[in-house]
């Protein structure tokens, strides 16, 4: 097919309602093959947690049509000649649109919409909002069970972690405004909550115990975000168009957007999934940049990180050293006041598991950045947090230069030259009780960022050896070993390569270049070893 007669795709970027997005022309990824396989378990209460932007709202609006018999706008989807299309009532709440300054109970007069048919009938006239007494009189009245759709279910409470005592009250009065749902199952066709986070201690989770929790089966990891196949078997002829902008190969391209974009895995190892937002934008402005990203931290996030700085650290420091591991119970939140922000940052995007592991007790995940995008994301945060939004890029990317050359070419006064300009001029804003802290943690964070900067590969675990490297390079067949130091000795870093990492690394490769670094603060002194070693 050539140029003149390819049908170009019209790519939608932001459209919530489905069947907006059918008549008006847009592109609709097909899910509805998903959807009928989790519809026709027979199962009648859901939840399903997905960071901002992943196409919940879509999901949600996709199943309110579908309940509404609405047939002619799934045409040509996988579900058309499947499902039965039968009418029902549908009760339907966002919290999308909900901010910390407007009054909860008004917000759910105005936002909550019951569809009847083809007639939307607003539910304000009530004087006060009993969820299950409007189903009840919703099945009165149409003979009809309900399907009952609530998207964005913590919104109210998680804008309010700033002001714990009011995140508290509005969960408090969540568990009396979902209470009475239970006694409501007989009214109801299906019940699905959407959200970022499971917030335990609600009734929700509670009361109704037959709540089928989706967000980690490998079932249904896919039912929303595309998977690398679906990118690929929808977008291909997109795809080579730009790759051909950025005189690309086809593959070299895809690796590329793969790198940056894909990597959430929501149960399945084996198909890791992009942000719709990520792939829409791209193929709509042909362009490789941070699209989902550059939506900005949610306030909510950004409010609660801002009263505990200390966290974004800890949380490179570890994925760093492949030991940002937490419980699965862990990633549902049960304590506002003690929230840990890993699990803030996994329910938002930012962080998804590697891999898992389980004590017979407990299963375990290792935590880590989606992709390149994420990465870029948490570092630009952590550092504007950190220095107080007073960093430039160009120095970073200046100082990156000379720090990969030095290591590099082996030249002990390049790295002492990049390190002292990256601590004592570029870094100089920093806090310093986050030096006193941790001093040591925070100069390997702030090396490896620098390396990063430069797209420099590195890594800091390696599973086949006692303990762990603070930096490794590998460069074909050569591998570089940093080990840094606070006030010690310089001789002790590549004391410490020798003793606990030499051996391992003798299988591997032919050269080993062994980089010791120390930082001596009384001092202000930075003190480099190399050494090298032919295999």
């Amino acid at each position: 097919m050539n140029n003149q007669t390819k049908k170009i795709k019209k790519i939608p970027i932001g459209e919530q309602d489905f069947e907006s997005l059918i008549h008006e022309g847009y592109f609709y990824l097909d899910k509805t093959n998903k959807l009928y396989e989790l519809l026709d378990s027979g199962v009648k209460y859901l939840f399903l947690s997905r960071p901002r932007r992943f196409g919940k709202s879509l999901m949600l609006s996709v199943l309110k049509y579908l309940f509404l018999g609405k047939k002619e706008l799934f045409k040509g989807l996988f579900i058309y000649d499947k499902w039965k299309f039968n009418q029902y009532p549908v009760l339907y709440l966002s919290f999308a649109g909900y901010s910390k300054e407007k009054d909860l109970q008004t917000y759910i007069k105005n936002f909550c919409t019951l569809f009847i048919d083809d007639h939307e009938v607003p539910i304000d006239d009530f004087q006060y909002f009993d969820m299950g007494l409007i189903i009840k009189k919703i099945k009165q009245n149409t003979d009809k069970p309900v399907v009952v759709l609530i998207d964005e279910y913590d919104k109210p409470i998680l804008s309010h972690l700033k002001d714990i005592h009011e995140a508290e009250a509005i969960r408090n009065f969540f568990s009396s405004f979902y209470a009475s749902v239970k006694d409501s199952s007989a009214h109801i066709k299906l019940f699905f909550l959407t959200g970022l986070t499971k917030l335990m201690k609600m009734s929700i989770f509670s009361v109704l115990n037959n709540l089928d929790d989706i967000s980690f089966e490998e079932s249904y990891s896919d039912l929303i975000g595309y998977t690398h196949k679906e990118v690929e078997s929808n977008f291909s002829d997109e795809l080579k168009d730009i790759a051909k902008k950025y005189y690309m190969d086809y593959q070299q391209f895809l690796e590329k957007m793969k790198y940056k974009y894909n990597g959430y895995n929501f149960g399945n190892n084996k198909d890791l999934l992009y942000n719709p937002w990520d792939i829409n934008n791209l193929i709509k402005k042909k362009k490789i940049k941070n699209y989902w990203a550059d939506t900005g931290i949610p306030g909510a996030i950004s409010d609660y990180i801002e009263e505990n700085p200390f966290e974004i650290q800890d949380i490179i420091d570890k994925i760093r050293t492949n030991e940002l591991i937490v419980k699965e119970m862990d990633l549902r939140v049960h304590h506002l006041k003690n929230l840990r922000p890993e699990v803030l940052f996994f329910n938002s995007g930012y962080l998804t598991y590697k891999e898992s592991s389980n004590d017979h007790e407990h299963e375990y995940y290792y935590l880590r950045f989606p992709n390149h995008e994420t990465e870029e994301v948490m570092i630009d945060y952590f550092l504007n947090l950190s220095l107080h939004k007073k960093y430039h890029i160009s120095d970073w990317t200046k100082v990156s230069t000379i720090l990969t050359q030095g290591v590099f070419k082996k030249d002990r006064e390049l790295i002492k030259q990049s390190i002292e300009e990256l601590i004592y001029s570029i870094l100089s804003n920093t806090p310093y009780d986050w030096l006193s802290r941790n001093p040591e943690g925070w100069l390997k964070t702030m090396i490896g960022i620098a390396f990063k900067m430069k797209n420099t590969y590195y890594a800091a675990e390696n599973q086949s050896i006692i303990g762990r490297t603070d930096l490794h390079i590998p460069s074909h067949n050569k591998i570089y070993i940093l080990e840094i130091k606070v006030d010690s000795k310089v001789s002790n870093c590549i004391q410490q390569i020798e003793n606990q990492y030499e051996s391992a690394y003798e299988k591997h490769f032919k050269r080993i270049i062994k980089v010791g670094i120390n930082w001596n603060r009384n001092q202000s002194k930075i003190d480099v070893i190399i050494k090298e070693k032919e295999i």
